[in-house]
């Protein structure tokens, strides 16, 4: 007779453990997949924003510090990338799938932190709620609470965020869920001094990540301190987080600061502020036309620029060439492939943000239509919406489901103040994704059915369509996002170098986003550019040869565009850069 070992007793003591154990290995692979997928398919691409970290992160690993030290990027997200590029030294053909393998690597590393968050959130649902809740209400099985948590945290981090795209968002979901379960673990009690020091290190490292990280971590300080069941205990142990946080965060602001010459720990909140609520111009402030923050689902609020008193505030103003259209060189001691954008706050030092209540209440309301939308819309996430009222109707009184789910106030009160502070100034989904998450799971928290056999069968099912819908959602995005197979940025470098430009050279570009991404790989620098492509190609022949010659007396060697410019009038010659549908026009010397 054969005797059973160890591990099968185990296995037949605590069967439910092993189908637990078996669920989250199965949506660990298809998070994992999903993510690879969304990696591989956008390795070639490249975002206004990560091409400045990506050069931030090379200036602070070759020792340039002057260039590295930036108010405008954290620096957290570009020492990531830098580390990736100074190991695996790529050559320009491999440089942006290496940044997105850097970016798949975070996510795997976010998945870590959502699981070490979700493990600590069902135990405390367990000890708060398990099992009949009063007489009459169940609370929801553990197997539903891991499937919900990794269904949103797939979409969230597919959809709202992206593996595909080059940002800190990421980064910051992971020390979201870092200190969201250490805020849980407080609140238990079970706490000991080590879980402050981590949470003061996490709170740290999230702001070197993104700085609005600086104002919610005093939220969550604060939230930490009214947990707990000790409070002399609780006083000296938020002592150590607090210290530890300053510790982190003060090298990094003392730099800042110093090199702005003013007391700041960031100024993207500031500048972000100046755009989207008082109507500044971020890009150029004086440039005829509208300043517009656009959220999420496309919707665009034009603001009147503001060009007057506050354009004069500038400090380092970027040269206007030319008056109609607008063209502006913007050569200086800032570095990076695009100067402009590689440190906004030296360009738009000297722009002070002012509480203006048309500008607030405007941008108020787009905040709060972009969550509409992301609440509300049927590609969203109005299915986990309908599914979580539907819950709350089976309960034999829907309030007590809400009054169980503010039960979980150690998470809500960060989370809302997050979700306020971006309706104030500007509400993009990657911003906000980890905190929606938070904010799904500590409203399911709420939900009590019947304990009748009808009522737990239809919230099983009601529960699987949530997930199965939310996973293939996730998936469906990600099969339809747009990608890049072929390496047409670098194809046009390339081609760019056999025109005659050659690296270290300067160039113009007609305003578009992704021409630096061509300029960073055949490492030439932007200097000036067109601001209007449509009021540079309706202007009259003569006009654009004068905005021509002005751009070659910047010392720019060439300009580029894309997509193909409609008509060339007489003298101006554009070249098609291989077949990318980047076009080059050569200036001065260089033209033919």
């Amino acid at each position: 007779m054969r005797v059973a070992s160890s591990a099968e007793n185990t296995i037949a003591r605590n069967p439910q453990g092993l189908r637990i154990s078996f669920l989250r290995i199965s949506f660990w692979g298809v998070a994992i997949l999903l993510g690879a997928a969304d990696a591989w398919a956008t390795r070639f691409t490249m975002d206004p924003d990560g091409l400045s970290y990506l050069e931030v992160g090379a200036a602070y690993w070759r020792g340039d510090w002057h260039a590295a030290i930036n108010a405008y990027w954290g620096p957290f997200y570009s020492w990531i990338l830098g580390l990736f590029l100074k190991v695996l030294k790529p050559s320009p053909y491999w440089e942006y799938p290496v940044v997105h393998l850097a970016n798949f690597v975070i996510y795997v590393g976010t998945l870590a932190c959502f699981e070490f968050f979700l493990s600590k959130f069902i135990r405390n649902c367990r000890m708060h709620g398990e099992g009949p809740d009063g007489r009459h209400n169940v609370t929801p099985p553990e197997w539903a609470w891991w499937s919900l948590g990794y269904s949103l945290f797939t979409w969230t981090s597919l959809v709202m965020i992206s593996v595909g795209t080059v940002t800190p968002d990421m980064c910051v979901a992971a020390f979201v869920y870092l200190a969201a379960g250490l805020l849980l673990c407080i609140r238990s009690g079970s706490a000991t001094q080590r879980d402050f020091v981590l949470l003061g290190i996490v709170l740290g490292l999230a702001y070197l990540a993104k700085s609005v990280m600086f104002p919610l971590a005093f939220v969550f300080l604060a939230v930490a301190a009214l947990s707990g069941r000790s409070l002399r205990g609780r006083v000296s142990h938020l002592l150590v987080s607090a210290l530890i946080f300053l510790a982190i965060a003060a090298p990094f602001t003392a730099a800042i600061s110093r090199a702005e010459g003013r007391l700041t720990f960031g100024d993207s909140g500031g500048l972000n502020y100046a755009a989207c609520v008082d109507g500044v111009d971020f890009w150029f402030p004086g440039d005829t036309g509208r300043a517009e923050c656009v959220g999420e689902g496309g919707v665009a609020e034009g603001v009147d620029e503001i060009e007057s008193p506050r354009a004069k505030l500038l400090r380092h103003p970027v040269k206007r060439i030319f008056d109609a259209p607008a063209a502006y060189q913007f050569e200086g001691p800032v570095g990076g492939t695009y100067p402009f954008w590689y440190d906004p706050s030296y360009w738009q030092e000297g722009i002070k943000p002012y509480f203006d209540l048309r500008g607030q209440a405007r941008a108020l309301m787009l905040g709060l239509r972009s969550y509409c939308l992301l609440f509300l819309s049927p590609l969203r996430q109005l299915n986990v919406f309908a599914g979580l009222c539907i819950l709350y109707l089976l309960a034999r009184k829907p309030w007590e489901c809400i009054r169980r789910a503010t039960a979980c106030w150690t998470l809500l009160l960060p989370v809302l103040a997050a979700l306020a502070l971006y309706a104030l100034v500007f509400v993009l989904y990657r911003y906000v994704a980890s905190f929606v998450v938070i904010l799904w799971l500590a409203a399911f928290s709420g939900v009590g059915i019947p304990s009748s056999k009808r009522s737990r069968t239809l919230a099983a099912a009601i529960s699987v369509f949530i997930i199965v819908t939310t996973v293939g959602l996730a998936a469906f995005r990600v099969g339809q996002s747009p990608r890049s197979i072929e390496p047409v940025y670098w194809e046009a470098a390339t081609a760019l170098k056999e025109t005659g430009i050659q690296p270290g050279d300067k160039v113009a570009v007609i305003k578009a986003d992704d021409l630096p991404f061509v300029a960073h790989l055949a490492r030439v620098r932007v200097i000036a550019q067109v601001n209007r492509r449509d009021r540079f190609f309706r202007a009259a022949p003569a006009t654009q040869l004068q905005v021509l010659e002005a751009i070659a007396g910047s010392g720019a060697k060439a300009l580029l565009v894309t997509p193909e410019p409609r008509r060339a009038p007489p003298g101006i010659e554009w070249k098609e850069l291989g077949l990318t549908n980047y076009y080059i026009c050569l200036l001065g010397k260089e033209k033919p």
